[in-house]
């Protein structure tokens, strides 16, 4: 199983329909009120390193390209896997995957790294969040806030 995170970064651009996804996570863990700290950025990746620390366990949500399948969710194990997200929809100078690929080279890693991407439909300018991804958007933010008091149950 994949470990329940400590800090969520939401990836993505809120004017970018379904690029929204990321930051829509964060916002819907705020609204549960749990005990998870929420990072939302929405410009470079390439400072992903700064949000964490070595014994944070991390997930990091961001949208997937289309690929006939909106709101489909995919979770890869950061630590174990590399270029995690390969086809991220990235509105960034440098990806999800870069950002990570830098904090190994630099041996700045967290204690567990989870990627969760949510396959968008519509990236336009100016978009809401698509139905399907909308209801991505919630699972995953209840997927987390679960795990959240598994971990601080111990369970």
């Amino acid at each position: 199983m994949i470990s329940p995170p400590t800090v969520v970064i939401g990836v993505g651009n809120r004017d970018r329909g379904d690029d929204a996804a990321g930051p829509a996570v964060c916002d819907r863990i705020a609204a549960l009120a749990g005990g998870l700290r929420t990072v939302v950025l929405e410009s470079s990746t390439i400072d992903l390193v700064n949000h964490w620390s070595d014994d944070d366990l991390v997930a990091i949500v961001d949208a997937a390209r289309p690929d006939g399948h909106p709101g489909r969710i995919v979770e890869h194990d950061g630590l174990v896997e590399r270029l995690v997200v390969p086809g991220t929809a990235s509105t960034h100078s440098i990806d999800v995957a870069g950002g990570i690929e830098l904090a190994r080279a630099m041996g700045r890693l967290p204690a567990a790294l989870t990627i969760i991407s949510i396959e968008g439909g519509s990236f336009a300018f100016g978009a809401p969040l698509g139905t399907e991804v909308r209801r991505s958007v919630d699972e995953v933010a209840s997927r987390l806030s679960r795990r959240e008091v598994s971990r601080a149950a111990g369970t």
